[in-house]
């Protein structure tokens, strides 16, 4: 086996695009041998392994992309304007047959990878000219085997393989004028014109020069583990990269291929959060095949890195640079199998893209679920679900009866937040989180306070609605109960120290018992008057002092905004017997996302 070291010099997902590429060429100079890619953090560099490499093999790192303005191109092109006008012809039939499934239109739907190309057309103007075509036409030419020579040396052995190669290009490919091609931004999101010198020094915007094989390789690299996409609403552009940590490049390759097919976008914080938790599911579901060894996702891909591009009109820009983790929550070795994970996966996935980013509370929603899921962040998690469930009831109300509803309303499962809170802590040195959090949601008083909650708010507001079932009524209305619209907000406000919220606390638990006791009262003089009893309420369980007991010694032992947040998202959380009245994807929602990627 050889190794080869590919350094993380710039941080950015321009050296995941080596790795990448540099994966891709060696795959094909050991005719599809095995390539393995680790991330070495002790090096800050991706390592590969394959077999010895033969120069002589012809190898085609990456498509060139022929558009109207492309005569010259190779007969083998990837024909852009033919695949658009295929795209096109697609869509209008969709909005022609909304309903008919995609076998009945007669030719391949459009490919998930298509955004890729389109992206670069629009990027690289004219592309024909650019150093993507360039170097496509070099490596086509009878020097290739010299530039993928020189690419091979520059990263086997120490040193600095820009600087190494510009020697070796010197030496063996003397006067060639295609040993450079310019820096662009779309595969160089921090180095591309004007940005490449720690101190200016012009106000020209200069065209920085690479050498064409270690450009070529990030091209190469683009089409194996890049994502591009529109956020919706937008003309910009978000570019996502995987960052391997172990994984062969075949598995890699596939599994990507999968992705893409799968991924559905949004607005620009949920495309984050959604490549993340499709990427997951998309891991697991291959682990199905014996893939790879069982553990968590990320020990094969860390997570995305991202560069988001801002449209300013007559070209776009880097506005953001930055890195998505996939979640490290997600573990085969825990007690929750394949199967759970990804019930809660996409329970999860389903909740983020029903939410909408252009209002404002909902996209703090997102940001504090970013937080969690970028930083393994327990607080920023908290946050989110003791915000989502009063948000849920605000929309349940208002979308009742509406075709919103049908996709927009849903509730997290208590069985899935158990799984999570208790998976959270297990990584590395967070053995007593993980004890620390199990320990209250399996408090008893815990348990039944969280249910009271519960029927003091979210089954208080949905008995209030008639249930129906295709048309006709499954549940009647219950307005026995009030609904407690700001119990949420109340108790997170005395979170502040112990004393406030027990005090809070213990004023809810009171209203609450003397509630229930009014509506059985009711209930019991209906009996004795009628004999029979009419609009049969929820029964509901009073809260016990010993219960309030062992909350007090939980809030002796553990922070009380962590209490409080815990017994929010339980309380607004669905019962494992409990099902959501609505459906969980909005129609044609894959349909409607391709066509904004386009």
């Amino acid at each position: 086996m050889t190794k080869y070291t590919v350094p993380r010099v710039q941080g950015t997902y321009a050296d995941s695009l080596t790795a990448l590429g540099l994966g891709k060429l060696l795959s094909a100079l050991t005719q599809n041998a095995a390539v393995k890619l680790q991330l070495d953090a002790q090096q800050d560099a991706f390592v590969l392994e394959s077999g010895m490499p033969d120069l002589s093999i012809a190898v085609q790192l990456y498509d060139y992309i022929k558009t109207e303005k492309g005569s010259d191109a190779p007969a083998y092109s990837y024909d852009y304007e033919r695949k658009k006008a295929d795209r096109q012809d697609f869509f209008t039939w969709r909005k022609q047959h909304p309903k008919s499934p995609v076998d009945e239109y007669g030719k391949d739907p459009p490919s998930p990878s298509y955004s890729l190309y389109s992206s670069l057309v629009d990027m690289l103007k004219p592309i024909n000219t650019s150093g993507y075509s360039a170097a496509h036409r070099e490596l086509s030419s009878e020097r290739r085997a010299a530039h993928f020579q020189i690419a091979l040396q520059a990263f086997s052995g120490e040193g600095q393989p820009e600087a190494m190669a510009e020697a070796a290009l010197k030496k063996q490919l003397k006067g060639n004028k295609a040993n450079n091609v310019s820096i662009v931004q779309i595969f160089n999101p921090m180095t591309g014109k004007g940005m490449n010198s720690p101190k200016a020094n012009s106000i020209g915007m200069g065209k920085e020069k690479a050498p064409l094989v270690l450009e070529a390789l990030k091209y190469a690299g683009w089409f194996v583990g890049a994502v591009a996409v529109t956020p919706k609403g937008s003309k910009d552009l978000k570019v996502l990269v995987v960052q391997p940590t172990e994984i062969r490049l075949d598995t890699l390759t596939n599994v990507m291929s999968s992705f893409r097919a799968e991924f559905m976008g949004g607005g620009a914080i949920q495309i984050d959060i959604l490549a993340a938790l499709t990427l997951t599911e998309t891991l697991l579901k291959h682990d199905e095949h014996k893939t790879y060894r069982r553990g968590r996702p990320k020990e094969l891909i860390s997570g995305f890195q991202t560069a988001y591009f801002q449209d300013l009109g007559n070209a776009k820009g880097v506005t953001n640079i930055s890195f998505i983790s996939l979640p490290n929550w997600v573990n085969l070795q825990d007690e929750a199998g394949r199967g759970e994970w990804l019930e809660i996966l996409k329970e999860h996935r389903q909740i983020i893209r029903n939410l909408d980013e252009s209002h404002s509370e909902e996209r703090n929603l997102l940001e504090k679920y970013r937080d969690f899921l970028s930083g393994q962040d327990e607080r920023a998690f908290l946050e989110f679900l003791s915000d989502y469930g009063p948000h849920m009831m605000r929309v349940y109300e208002q979308l009742y009866g509406k075709p919103e509803a049908n996709w927009k309303v849903r509730w997290f499962s208590e069985i899935h937040l158990t799984q999570i809170t208790k998976a959270m802590g297990k990584g590395e040195g967070m053995e007593k989180q993980e004890q620390r959090l199990t320990e209250i949601i399996e408090t008893q008083g815990f348990i039944n306070i969280a249910r009271a909650i519960r029927g003091a708010t979210r089954n208080a507001v949905m008995a209030k609605k008639p249930m129906q079932q295709k048309g006709k009524p499954t549940r009647q209305s219950d307005r026995s109960y009030e609904i407690r619209y700001g119990l949420a907000q109340d108790l997170k406000r005395a979170a502040v120290t112990k004393q406030k919220f027990l005090a809070a606390l213990s004023s809810f638990i009171a209203d609450y018992n003397a509630e229930n006791l009014r509506v059985y009262e009711r209930r019991a003089n209906r009996m004795e008057q009628n004999g029979t009893l009419s609009g049969n309420p929820q029964r509901r369980v009073d809260v016990s002092t010993d219960d309030l007991l062992e909350m007090a010694e939980l809030l002796d032992k553990h922070d009380p905004q962590t209490v409080a947040m815990l017994l929010i998202a339980y309380g607004y959380s669905k019962t494992k017997r409990e099902k959501d009245d609505t459906t969980s994807t909005p129609p044609e929602a894959a349909d409607q996302n391709q066509e904004e990627q386009e």
